[in-house]
């Protein structure tokens, strides 16, 4: 099970369930990539997002990290059936959780609907490992679903997510069974919430972290039991 048998039918999916409102939290804060020169985007999805990243990065080059080969496949003819050059664009088909980054710094990651795919030990250490790639000042951008504090709007948060867990476990075999709020882990590894856009009644969220100049990552450490988060 994987990534792999949901590639056809993405695009489709993603329109008909949430129209544009994916794309802009996706797109939110793409604007902050200008000065970029190195770009990492984990789980990039299909094709716009990486035009949007391209047109507002245009000194970036931009390396697109996603562990199912046919995802990018389809995004790499998606983008040159669109006239789109790659020419700043490096496709690698592998694991967060293994790979082993370039001897570069990037200073962006974009990590959007991805990290709520991980249970809370799992995401503890991709979020590290991915702090270790990056240098000091790096932008962070990010998208994901959230369960509001309380009220209908939790409980419509609940049902919608029982629903798309339980879906993408059994399609894809992700980890995860519930939503993990990410800022625990950002903020032990040297990050820091500039900006958070709320939207769709505190269903989604995009956020903008920067890396504090004068914090170094921990590094690459083993998986361990973390304390759950209340969802």
């Amino acid at each position: 099970m994987s990534f792999d048998q949901l590639a056809p039918h993405y695009r489709w999916m993603e329109t008909v369930l949430a129209g544009p409102l994916l794309h802009r939290c996706r797109t939110r804060f793409v604007s902050e990539l200008a000065a970029a020169r190195q770009v990492l985007v984990l789980g990039p999805g299909r094709s716009r997002f990486t035009q949007a990243v391209l047109q507002s990065a245009p000194g970036a080059h931009v390396t697109l990290l996603d562990s199912s080969r046919a995802m990018l496949e389809r995004l790499e003819r998606d983008l040159e059936a669109s006239g789109v050059s790659t020419g700043r664009v490096t496709f690698v088909h592998g694991d967060v959780r293994t790979w082993s980054a370039p001897p570069v710094s990037f200073d962006a990651v974009t990590t959007h609907f991805f990290l709520d795919c991980f249970e809370p030990a799992e995401l503890d250490v991709v979020v590290e490992r991915v702090a270790h790639w990056t240098a000091p000042g790096a932008r962070w951008l990010l998208s994901d679903f959230q369960v509001p504090a309380q009220g209908w709007r939790r409980q419509r948060a609940r049902v919608l997510h029982a629903f798309m867990y339980t879906f993408f476990r059994t399609t894809t075999g992700i980890s995860a069974r519930s939503v993990t709020p990410p800022d625990p882990s950002l903020h032990r590894a040297g990050f820091r919430l500039v900006s958070r856009d709320i939207s769709n009644h505190g269903l989604l969220h995009a956020d903008l972290w920067v890396r504090a100049s004068h914090v170094k990552p921990a590094g690459n450490r083993q998986p361990q039991m973390a304390a759950g988060y209340r969802t």
